[in-house]
């Protein structure tokens, strides 16, 4: 702890989020009846070890009543209300200005007809000191922006917003969604500086849809699957059933189905196995001997996903710069099968074009795969709201990135107001709900509907 004179209040050192010491739990924080030490270890279990909002003054009133001043701890509408002020500090934080930002954008979505688009950068310069995969420390939170139609041009709109906030971005690593690629297309046209990065997963997913969409022998697979699953669902072999595949992005999911055919093919080619595991290998053969039709297939797709996985890696690593065409090419494993060459083709023809919007000696990010897993984190920790439609929940993903500190949760405390909250959610999300005659519907959590305003 040091001592602030100016505001005279003691401020918290830059410890991360999860450091939460005894002494927390003396330092007062204005307008708060909670010490500062109750406040950040509620949100370092709801952020760090993802313990469920409402359980989390469960879990703090079990084990932290011998620190918390007379066993006090807060409530699920407090927690919520001390995650979205520290969101909304995230958010409304000055950002650096510079020419070398990289953002990242996605849409969200829940029940209802409102989305977000999400934008999370971080500067080129500290990402080329370490190329590596990204975690969600690395990356700031620079604009939210709820809307109820998206389009190209309104897409647009709002990327020129966020210039106001860092300046004009070095590159936008996004997938393909139309109105994002319009939206991007119509920014590129107003500053050409910026080039646009595909994101590497989202690629390496619409090239193998394309592969296998055509191809007999996968549906062949799928349609005997279904009925091995119908015949072996209530029966000693139901362990060997395969994993569902996902209803939706299917195909980037493939690699799961083909582990599990290579996994029986071997079962089948060693009786002894199964004996191993109790089963009756007459039956097994039986009611699974089929997959043998596919072991050609099987070996083909294999070296496919082989070649995605290896360009995936390489672009998580190691980014897109001007020797990466050389690079991949000399890692990609050798293939035999027309169509895996054919796809290696392919993926060196995408790392070219990448490529060639890049200047010498300058290192730029070709995965978004952090942003969609905190569109992910965020989708977990406003499930129990997510039928309630885009809330201000949304204003915890300003939470789940950057690296949180204990002194950052004191500053959101400090300068951020219920008050503050009320009106971005207005402004943003809409006026909410008529509340009770004569009575403000802030800071009551829920509407007389049961729905959250913020």
């Amino acid at each position: 702890m040091r001592w602030n004179s100016r505001r005279g209040q003691k401020t918290a050192a830059a410890r991360d989020l999860s450091a939460v010491r005894p002494e927390d739990f003396a330092v007062k924080v204005p307008r708060h009846q909670f010490p500062l030490g109750v406040v950040a270890g509620s949100l370092a279990l709801v952020l760090r070890a993802g313990v469920r909002l409402q359980r989390a003054a469960e879990v703090l009133g079990l084990n932290w009543s011998w620190w918390a001043e007379g066993g006090r701890v807060g409530t699920y509408y407090s927690l919520r209300l001390w995650l979205l002020r520290l969101g909304l500090y995230q958010l409304c934080r000055p950002k650096q200005r510079a020419d070398d930002w990289m953002w990242l954008i996605d849409h969200t979505m829940q029940m209802g007809e409102r989305k977000c688009l999400i934008i999370v950068g971080l500067r080129r310069s500290a990402w080329e000191a370490e190329p590596r995969p990204l975690n969600h420390a690395d990356v700031e939170l620079i604009d939210l922006q709820p809307v109820t139609e998206s389009t190209g041009e309104v897409v647009y709109r709002q990327l020129e917003a966020a210039t106001a906030k860092t300046g004009v971005p070095r590159a936008i690593i996004s997938d393909e969604g139309r109105d994002l690629h319009r939206g991007i297309g119509l920014f590129r046209q107003a500053h050409p500086e910026t080039a646009w990065m595909y994101d590497i997963k989202h690629k390496t997913a619409c090239l193998l849809k394309h592969e296998m969409e055509g191809d007999v022998s996968w549906q062949k697979l799928i349609d005997e699957i279904n009925h091995f699953k119908r015949r072996v669902a209530l029966t000693p072999l139901a362990c060997l059933l395969p994993p569902a595949l996902r209803g939706k992005a299917r195909y980037m999911s493939v690699d799961v189905l083909v582990a599990w055919a290579e996994k029986s093919l071997t079962l089948l080619a060693r009786p002894k196995l199964l004996a191993d595991l109790g089963l009756d290998a007459i039956a097994v053969q039986d009611k699974l001997g089929w997959l043998r039709r596919f072991a050609r297939p099987v070996r083909c797709w294999r070296e496919m996903l082989q070649l995605i996985e290896a360009a995936e890696h390489y672009v998580r690593h190691r980014g897109i710069h001007c020797g990466a065409v050389q690079e991949l090419a000399a890692i990609l494993p050798p293939t035999r099968s027309r169509r895996a060459t054919k796809m290696r083709q392919r993926l060196l023809k995408f790392m070219q074009e990448q490529a060639g919007q890049v200047a010498e000696g300058e290192r730029l990010l070709g995965s978004s795969e952090v942003l969609e897993s905190i569109i992910g984190k965020f989708k977990q920790l406003a499930g129990e709201g997510g039928y309630h439609g885009l809330t201000g929940m949304v204003l915890s993903i300003g939470a789940l990135v950057g690296n949180t500190t204990v002194a950052a949760v004191q500053a959101a405390l400090t300068t951020v107001r219920n008050h503050d909250l009320s009106q971005w959610c207005q402004s943003h999300l809409g006026p909410p709900y008529k509340a009770s005659a004569g009575r403000s519907p802030w800071p009551s959590p829920r509407n007389k509907n049961g729905n959250h305003y913020c």
